[in-house]
């Protein structure tokens, strides 16, 4: 039975909106699935499109918008795993110069993509051992209106090397890769919703966009799970011009570059100084079991920009550290004259930092997790028998008391499937971080 009850899947259905007249939609699915059947069914090859693999949805996507005009191209995945052109495990949107274009390329749909849930109907995209690059890569140079990546799973185990004794991750024989690399785009509006970013060795992604006047990104409803260093918040170029939204994310068992507290790239997310963004907000996201702490502050507070970190959840973040509560941890850096690393408590940021801190919280938001057994896994061809992880501080070597402890798994291969949602059990922390019931769909206007 699936975790979520029909009755209540029904309710959460995202709907693609009703093609306009100068619009687009490509369907995908695997072949020989209902899914595909219905998608060629569907198609007359104008202005309904069918692939059975998603690397040709993006080449003709970016045929379709590279002919100019204010066209919005949306491509439905359905669930099922996506292997890649010839299994190789990346794919790349080719380069697409149109300023008024949107693109939406958004999975987890049901068999006749009359609607989606990311979070049970999984899209897969499957990688490989060498893989060459981030799984998703936009063209060099590209300019869209909009770009919506939503509901897929980037799951980077299988490019990654474990040790055989202790599943811990092999950093330097593993992919050094980002999931996603947005190659310097501009883009007036970026979302990236709804998917599950996890086992990353070297990032999920960072908002990597050229800023123009008004550009606006949103991070919301996705899961960042034992990814090494995160993510980096800031726009690469004309960072000043873009406001970042973090909203609704959950952060769980991320992991620092080295597993020592004084080591760079150490909270789950970096914030960059002022020329990243114009403004920095964070709301309603989880931080939980973040072994480096939820966030890395390197910057002297007068370069900083105007940061919001309203109604968030934490709970024992920063285990590298002496944590003594689990209300540390929420962020941590190189403070002062003499910088030393410190971790910081929500009193502290409330009371010590000139941003607009509010309403967080700390509980702990009573999470299970699965991991993959202690082997060396190199590929996906064995049977897996995962591990159900109800204490996370197994992993971490945690105990009771706080105080820094050695970490026992560095980034061990976690595994996320349907039967176990990384969802909050507490009923007071249910409305913090990813939601099932809050996938991203076009409002009005778009």
């Amino acid at each position: 039975m699936r975790w979520i009850p029909a009755a209540a899947l029904a309710a959460t259905l995202a709907m693609a909106a009703p093609i306009a007249a100068d619009d687009y939609v490509i369907l995908v699915a695997p072949r020989d699935t209902p899914a595909a059947e219905y998608a060629a069914a569907q198609a007359d090859d104008q202005r309904v499109f069918a692939e059975r693999r998603l690397f040709r949805a993006l080449n003709q996507a970016a045929d379709l918008l590279g002919a100019g005009g204010a066209h919005t191209v949306t491509i439905m995945v359905a669930a099922g795993e996506y292997p890649g052109q010839t299994g190789l495990g990346v794919w790349e949107l080719p380069s697409i110069a149109n300023p008024e274009g949107t693109l939406r390329i958004m999975g987890g749909f049901n068999d006749d993509f009359s609607g989606r849930q990311p979070f049970g109907l999984l899209s897969t995209l499957v990688t490989q051992e060498g893989r060459g690059g981030a799984f998703l890569t936009i063209g060099s140079r590209s300019q869209l209106r909009e770009l919506v990546v939503s509901g897929f799973v980037f799951d980077a185990a299988p490019s990654n090397k474990y040790d055989a004794r202790s599943n811990s991750i092999l950093k330097g024989s593993s992919r050094t890769y980002p999931l996603i690399s947005f190659n310097q785009l501009r883009v007036q509006h970026l979302v990236v919703a709804d998917n599950i970013f996890i086992n990353g060795a070297h990032g999920a992604f960072d908002p990597g966009i050229g800023g123009i006047p008004g550009s606006v990104v949103d991070i919301q409803n996705n899961l960042f799970l034992n990814t090494i260093k995160t993510m980096k918040v800031a726009a690469v170029s004309g960072g000043e011009n873009v406001d970042i939204n973090i909203r609704g994310n959950s952060f769980i068992l991320n992991w620092p570059f080295n597993p020592d507290a004084t080591s760079s790239n150490v909270g789950a997310l970096e914030l960059y100084h002022s020329g990243g963004y114009r403004t920095l907000t964070l709301e309603d996201n989880l931080f939980a079991f973040n072994p480096g702490g939820a966030m890395q502050h390197d910057w002297p507070a007068d370069r900083m920009g105007e940061i919001a970190i309203r109604n968030n959840l934490f709970h024992a973040n920063g285990s590298l550290f002496s944590t003594s509560t689990p209300e540390e941890g929420v962020i941590v850096g190189k403070f002062g004259t003499n910088p030393t690393y410190m971790s910081l408590d929500l009193i502290t940021i409330e009371d010590d930092l000139d941003y607009d801190v509010a309403g967080n919280v700390s509980m702990d938001p009573g999470i299970a997790l699965a991991m993959a057994p202690l082997q060396a896994v190199d590929n996906d061809q064995i049977q897996r028998e995962n591990t159900v992880i109800n204490d996370v501080r197994r992993i971490l070597g945690m105990n009771q008391s706080g105080g820094a402890v050695p970490i026992a798994n560095y980034a061990p291969r976690m595994v996320y499937y349907e039967g176990l949602p990384v969802f909050p059990t507490n009923p007071e922390a249910a409305r913090y971080g990813v939601q099932p019931t809050r996938l991203w769909s076009p409002g009005p206007g778009s």
